[in-house]
């Protein structure tokens, strides 16, 4: 029998095996977020060029912000050397490759369509189903029942909605 998120986690890839605890999934939830809305509002006037570049620079530079102040955090408590670093940046990780993952929806879409809205709004749909995918493993995790799993996973997804609104609202 799957455990808690088990089919979530190989729908959504395998890639997500590696987002083992809380920090990692919170950290996903928060690349997709940031990742989905620099994407609406590079969009807005953007070339796909120009879209991409944004998003890669913002997640940067949010996953740089995250990092570094983590790596303060710890070392205000004590903890020093290589392996802590390294385990605070593989920590982070999950940022960086959920957000790209629309990214890479953003990018195959609009080298077929040529269109810029097009492509992001397809992209943000993914970035909302990578959303509620997310919220339900979490929920799960959390030993959330199947309705109440669900329930995260819509709340998750929710955010993705709003970002789509906006993106239609403002073209």
């Amino acid at each position: 029998m799957d455990g808690p998120g088990d089919r979530w986690t190989r729908l959504l890839g395998g890639r997500l095996r590696g987002w083992a605890d809380a920090e990692e999934l919170a950290h996903a939830i928060h690349g997709s977020i940031v990742g989905a809305a620099a994407m609406v509002a590079a969009g807005l006037h953007g070339t796909l060029p120009a879209v991409v570049i944004t998003v890669l620079v913002t997640v940067a530079v949010y996953w740089a912000a995250d990092q570094y102040s983590a790596l303060l955090g710890a070392a205000a408590n004590g903890v020093r050397g290589s392996v802590r670093v390294r385990e605070i940046l593989r920590h982070g990780r999950p940022m960086l490759e959920a957000a790209y993952t629309p990214l890479v929806v953003l990018v195959v879409v609009g080298l077929i369509t040529k269109d810029v809205s097009t492509s992001v709004l397809v992209a943000l749909i993914v970035a909302t189903l990578l959303l509620g995918g997310l919220g339900h493993i979490a929920g799960r995790r959390a030993g959330a029942t199947r309705a109440g799993a669900i329930g995260w996973a819509a709340g998750s997804a929710a955010l993705g909605a709003v970002l789509i609104l906006l993106k239609l609202l403002l073209h």
